[in-house]
């Protein structure tokens, strides 16, 4: 083994003094030597990987034990991995129970006919939170991997919440409740909803942050479901006695359904919906006729008045007859949620919250909804929380097996064996203090090619 990884570690050091000795920029060499140190780790998996099949058909009393017996030698096994392709050779073992396996494969942690290794999925599913499949692909691998393989992990992912705190106390909770609209294939509407919880906004200079923010979303649940996990998660992370909740929203019958979950809550229409109904009733007036019903509308919503409010969109209708109909659907809309408009003007905390637009375009929208395009119900149930969520786990779609207990101790033997022939190379920063003459170790013959 420890001849193995001489030969690796000196064409690597080889193949480095070659390209920096032909010259150039570091613009111009830093791509070749981060191939070369890619292909470098490829080499060195392989002869791990070797290693390990050599230590397990070497053991034959363990192999006895356990029932396998060799059926084919030098199968060739390739996938991807962060570092590019790793090819081995490995050994195909009968079982006395019937079947056949093989052992490298198993005890490395590989799943059966997988081309692309657990963390280079992994790799590439975070990626495509960001990114279409095709430039994930790119961005990791340089395009080796299918745009259909990618979409393909990001079925296999979940998202990955971290562990909830401790349970706190805090005067206020913010949550916010909107969806982004999005296309199925096939041309149809659909919507992915989304929750937000924090404590308030801070402020930090010119910027304003949510304080302790975490999201939720589920595509295809139905809204009782959807509450009821936030309500969990809520509940794992609080103490909700003394806390007031505003629950901040358009109004929509899934962000109601909140207020049976969160009974204690106050609902407060976001402002971004008030501001729209507003400005469609005052549309087509002249700029001084937007500005003076602008502030009346705005005073007989903030002071919960809707006498003055109907009398101010009926005078709207007279004077633009010929858009009557928005100028009323938008104020029975404001009508409707009125109290959730005055409780700013009698609540000042109230108006510590109601991001949603902001979250909806930061956390989906970006992905799901801002350029043309269309998905799959199936991925959609896998995105949607992983851009929630901020993170994300990877799960094979079939679990390996356990090595066999008696053959453990052939892998173990493998790994020490491993580990003496890495221990003869110099450690970080020793290079320049190492010997070059005396006993000639593998480390040396390295050094001297180049002394």
């Amino acid at each position: 083994m420890e001849t193995i990884i001489t030969e690796i570690a000196g064409n690597y050091i080889r193949n480095l003094l070659n390209i920096i000795s032909e010259g150039g920029s570091f613009a111009q060499i830093e791509p070749v030597i981060h191939h070369e140190a890619k292909a470098c780790a490829a080499r060195v998996m392989s002869a791990y990987a070797e290693n390990i099949d050599r230590a397990i058909v070497a053991d034959k009393a363990a192999r006895r034990e356990a029932g396998y017996q060799v059926e084919r030698r030098g199968d060739e096994r390739r996938f991807q991995t962060l570092v590019g392709e790793v090819s081995y050779s490995r050994t195909y073992f009968k079982k006395a129970s019937g079947g056949y396996e093989y052992l490298a494969d198993t005890a490395l942690g590989l799943v059966q006919r997988g081309r692309v290794s657990e963390g280079l999925s992994l790799s590439l599913v975070k990626a495509a939170r960001d990114m279409s499949y095709g430039k994930a692909s790119t961005h990791i691998v340089a395009g080796e991997i299918s745009r259909q393989t990618v979409m393909g992990k990001v079925r296999q992912s979940f998202s990955a919440q971290a562990p909830p705190p401790e349970r706190r106390r805090v005067p206020e909770l913010h949550i916010d409740a909107d969806e982004d609209h999005i296309t199925l294939r096939g041309g149809r509407k659909s919507e992915v909803p989304l929750i937000s919880v924090y404590e308030g906004i801070e402020h930090h200079g010119k910027r304003h942050f949510c304080k302790n923010v975490f999201h939720i979303s589920e595509y295809g649940k139905s809204p009782d479901d959807l509450w009821e996990q936030a309500l969990t998660e809520v509940e794992q992370r609080y103490d909700l006695t003394d806390t007031k909740i505003y629950l901040h929203g358009d109004g929509g019958h899934w962000i109601q359904t909140g207020l049976e979950w969160f009974p204690t809550a106050i609902f407060v229409l976001d402002k971004y919906h008030k501001n729209k109904a507003i400005k469609a009733m005052t549309a087509g007036l002249s700029h001084a006729g937007r500005k003076l019903f602008d502030a009346a509308l705005r005073d007989s919503l903030a002071s919960g008045d809707t006498a003055h409010f109907d009398r101010l969109a009926v005078r709207l209708c007279h004077a633009l007859p010929g858009r009557k109909k928005t100028i009323l659907d938008n104020a029975e809309y404001l009508k409707k949620f009125i109290a959730g408009i005055s409780i700013c003007a009698k609540d000042p905390r109230a108006n510590n919250g109601g991001c949603t637009e902001p979250h909806v375009s930061h956390i989906l929208s970006a992905r799901l909804s801002s350029r043309p395009m269309a998905w799959s119900k199936r991925t959609l149930q896998k995105l949607a929380p992983v851009l929630a969520a901020g993170n994300v786990t990877f799960q094979a779609k079939q679990e390996t097996p356990e090595l066999p207990k008696p053959l453990r101790k052939a892998a173990v033997s493998a790994n020490k064996a491993f580990r003496r022939g890495a221990a003869g190379l110099p450690a970080p920063g020793a290079i320049g203090t190492l010997p070059l003459s005396g006993k000639v170790t593998g480390t040396q013959k390295i050094l001297k090619l180049f002394a």
